[in-house]
Parts: structure tokens; C-alpha cells; sequence
């Protein structure tokens, strides 16, 4: 009987394990969407559609912290680590954002964007991302 108990509550709990895994996998993200750099110093932003002078499949780099830290967005097109669009804001004042870097991509097309801290000399905090839809 208590074997029994335990072989029900082993099925249980891992039928859970199982549909949280599936329901916390990542949600593409649609529209204009803004994430932060992991270090709190600023922030890059997504764009979809064209909306007034903001042009659509557009990204750019805010840095909002006077830290030693510039804010770099990023964009893998094909999820293979290779980054297929840029901006940073090396080279500025904390209160600058990038002009919108933008270039067509086919309609609904997901792609990840990294929003990643980084100095002049190469190095880098951690990358925070979230896949977004064209």
C-alpha cells in the first residue's frame, strides 16, 4: 500500500515538473518590447511594425547609469549564436540611446534579441534576451 502511495505521488510530481517545464517555455513577443541589462544600466528595445518615425524590425540601445558601462542590442536571426544586427552605445554619455538600427525581415519571423552590458575594452556583463516576432 505504501509502495503504491509513493509509485502515485513519483507520477504525480513529475507529471507536474513536466507541464511547468512546458508552460514556462519562452513566449515570442510581438509589437515593441523593452528588456533591461542585467547590471540595471539601461535597456534595449524592439520594434515591430513602423509607428510614426519608428521604423519597423527596428532595435536600439539605451544607457540610463553614468557606470563605465556602455548597453549593446542584439539580434540572432536563426538562433545559431552568430549576433546579425547591433547597436551600442560605447563612446556616450549615460543618457543616450542609439538611432533605430533597422532592416527588413519576413513577417513573422521570430528572432532573439540580447541585451548584454559592455565596456570599450571588449568585455561584457550577462545577457538578458527574449525571442521577438517581425
Amino acid at each position: 500500500m505504501k509502495t503504491q502511495r509513493n509509485a502515485i505521488r513519483a507520477l504525480v510530481t513529475g507529471a507536474c515538473a513536466i507541464g511547468l517545464a512546458v508552460g514556462l517555455q519562452g513566449q515570442a513577443w510581438a509589437g515593441t518590447v523593452t528588456i533591461y541589462a542585467s547590471n540595471g544600466g539601461g535597456s534595449g528595445t524592439w520594434n515591430a511594425d513602423p509607428s510614426g518615425s519608428t521604423p519597423g524590425d527596428s532595435i536600439r540601445a539605451c544607457d540610463t547609469k553614468s557606470d563605465g558601462w556602455a548597453v549593446e542590442t542584439a539580434l540572432d536571426y536563426n538562433y545559431d549564436g552568430v549576433i546579425d544586427r547591433r547597436v551600442n552605445t560605447n563612446g556616450h554619455t549615460a543618457g543616450y540611446c542609439t538611432p533605430w538600427k533597422t532592416g527588413n525581415l519576413t513577417e513573422g519571423k521570430t528572432v532573439r534579441m540580447y541585451v548584454v552590458p559592455v565596456k570599450s575594452n571588449g568585455s561584457h556583463g550577462a545577457a538578458t534576451y527574449i525571442d521577438v516576432v517581425a
